[in-house]
């Protein structure tokens, strides 16, 4: 079908545009690698939902090829096929109609897949133990950051503060990655579901409706869940409260999910114009102390109901 009732040009080059940027940045990864992370499953969902199977399929397959002719690896290969098989899952659940919450964990079960069947298979390669290379890489990236911020003049006493806390950091690092890790593909998914139904939006998709993002919220009961990973990280057994921290980090994501819808319909009641709207994300994005309020205001917003949309619904 074609996604959007404007000229086919547009789309045609958007597509075209952002797929050489796709394997361009793949090609160049050491520069370009986070915007490759965080954008490209946008133009293959796009890609998808205009010629679907019969074109995309052959085409996928064939980009896929030329990775691996071009760059004789079978990282590349296995980065843009699971690109591939995410972009059709998201794409089918786009043009099913399907809930944003579904389509974004639907989303992420082939990153999650490949991203552990990577890890192993690079442990197996290289004759090591998984789980101590995991936290050597861990730790090696630890002393480049602290390295890093040593060369931009972060103060000495910081500095000393961090090398001998190096262990700690790794430990706990180590522990709550598998939060860390869902947290980012969550978020990754989400962007570009964002990124997606905005295109198609002002590109005026025929057969396509999305409701309104503002009136978003968790189902009341997962604040259980919330309480029961508190519990755990206050038990004194050191399994239940790697458990329970992993819990805790998502299930405060769902709640900073909560709070963006709340602040989209702030946005939206208040008409505050594109230009501050695109700021105020962008400052939720790189500053964490921002966003541990919204998430705040999120799970406040479970008993509070700021928005009167539970009232209204029952």
């Amino acid at each position: 079908m074609a996604i959007g009732k404007k000229s086919p040009w547009i789309e045609i080059g958007f597509i075209s545009l952002v797929m050489v940027f796709l394997a361009t940045s793949i090609y160049f990864r050491n520069w370009t690698g986070f915007a490759v992370g965080l954008f490209s499953f946008t133009p293959l969902v796009l890609f998808y939902l205009h010629y679907q199977w019969k074109v995309f399929l052959p085409a996928s397959l064939l980009l896929a090829f030329c990775f691996f002719l071009v760059l004789g690896k079978h990282e590349a290969v296995f980065l843009i096929s699971t690109y591939i098989l995410s972009s059709i899952i998201i794409g089918e659940m786009v043009r099913r109609r399907i809930a944003i919450e579904q389509v974004v964990l639907a989303g992420i079960i082939p990153p999650l897949i490949s991203g552990a069947g990577m890890w192993f298979f690079q442990a197996l390669k290289n004759h090591v133990d998984p789980i101590s290379s995991f936290y050597s890489l861990i730790q090696q990236n630890l002393k480049g950051t602290i390295q890093y911020y040593e060369k931009i003049g972060i103060d000495k006493e910081t500095i000393e503060f961090l090398n001998s806390s190096l262990n700690d950091l790794t430990t706990v690092i180590f522990y709550l990655f598998p939060g860390m890790y869902l947290i980012g593909l969550i978020f990754t998914i989400f962007l570009n579901y964002l990124l997606v139904r905005f295109i198609l939006i002002k590109l005026e998709t025929p057969a396509l409706h999305f409701g309104p993002l503002t009136s978003w919220f968790a189902p009341d009961h997962c604040v259980w869940g919330l309480i029961f990973s508190c519990a755990l990280l206050i038990l004194p057994f050191p399994t239940g409260k790697i458990i329970g921290g992993n819990l805790f980090l998502l299930f405060m994501l769902l709640y900073f999910f909560q709070g963006l819808a709340l602040v989209a319909d702030f946005f939206k009641r208040k008409e505050v114009r594109h230009l501050w709207q695109a700021f105020s994300y962008f400052l939720l994005l790189i500053w964490p102390l921002l966003s541990a309020v919204v998430a705040l205001f999120g799970l406040v917003d479970v008993w509070v109901d700021f928005r009167k949309i539970r009232q209204a619904g029952g």
